[in-house]
């Protein structure tokens, strides 16, 4: 474990397998079912096969941020084994989220039902590397991750989610009106800009409520980052489209 997380610049990678699994599933679905279904059949894929490690980790931020009293009582409340309605609400705000910014890219055409949920899954995990090098490691499993992701850690998890995402969106964006590779370019740098900036905003609140990022809070990063990134890629998808560029 301790190798493992003096690597963790390397879990874009594990973001590109579930990307894949959420990918073909989503590409299957929506031809036969409405895409806000296949949105979830595709998230419900990505859960089941981490066995909804990330989603308990956001239901538990949620529950510890709701909390009131000192500090020691809100980390008492993350990490309590019930949920309250702090983790329900957080829960159900973000996938709800995400599934409604994964249904439009199934109003699109098929690439498009590829690209998304495999950049979503990719860059989420860079998301997590963000949080991770942006917090203090508290005691337990995920503070081993936390305390060995410093230095140029971020950068070569923003590097190897680049390698994985940006051909493949230079690949298919033609089918979606990108032709000028420029264009495919800046959408998925949106992106990546987007996994960054939510994996520290979430590392300096849970430094501000909690004094450390732990493993619910990494997480949490990751459930909360995914819908951000997909709306990224949508909004500079319609600026480009108003600008008529």
């Amino acid at each position: 474990m301790e190798a493992l997380s003096r690597r963790f610049y390397l879990i874009p990678i594990i973001g590109a397998f579930f990307g894949l699994a959420a990918a073909g599933v989503f590409l299957l679905t929506n031809y036969f079912v409405d895409e806000l279904v296949a949105a979830v059949l595709a998230l419900l894929c990505v859960h089941a096969l981490n066995r909804f490690l990330h989603l308990d980790g956001l239901s538990d931020l949620g529950d510890g941020l709701l909390a009131g009293g000192t500090r020691e009582k809100k980390v008492a409340a993350m990490k309590d084994p019930r949920t309250g309605a702090g983790g329900v609400a957080y829960v159900l705000f973000f996938e709800l989220l995400a599934v409604a910014a994964l249904s439009l890219a199934g109003e699109g055409s098929w690439p498009l039902w590829l690209f998304a949920p495999f950049a979503a899954e990719v860059l989420a995990k860079n998301a997590l590397v963000a949080c991770a090098a942006s917090g203090r490691p508290a005691e337990g499993l995920g503070g081993i991750f936390v305390r060995n992701t410093k230095g140029t850690s971020p950068a070569w998890s923003v590097l190897l989610s680049l390698l994985l995402v940006l051909p493949l969106g230079i690949a298919l964006a033609p089918f979606w009106g990108c032709y000028c590779p420029f264009k495919a370019a800046t959408v998925v740098l949106s992106m990546v800009l987007a996994s960054l900036v939510v994996g520290v905003l979430v590392a300096r609140v849970a430094m501000r409520r909690f004094g450390m990022v732990n493993g619910d809070v990494l997480g949490a990063a990751n459930e909360i980052a995914r819908p951000f990134i997909l709306i990224a890629m949508f909004v500079v998808l319609r600026c480009f489209e108003l600008a008529q560029w």
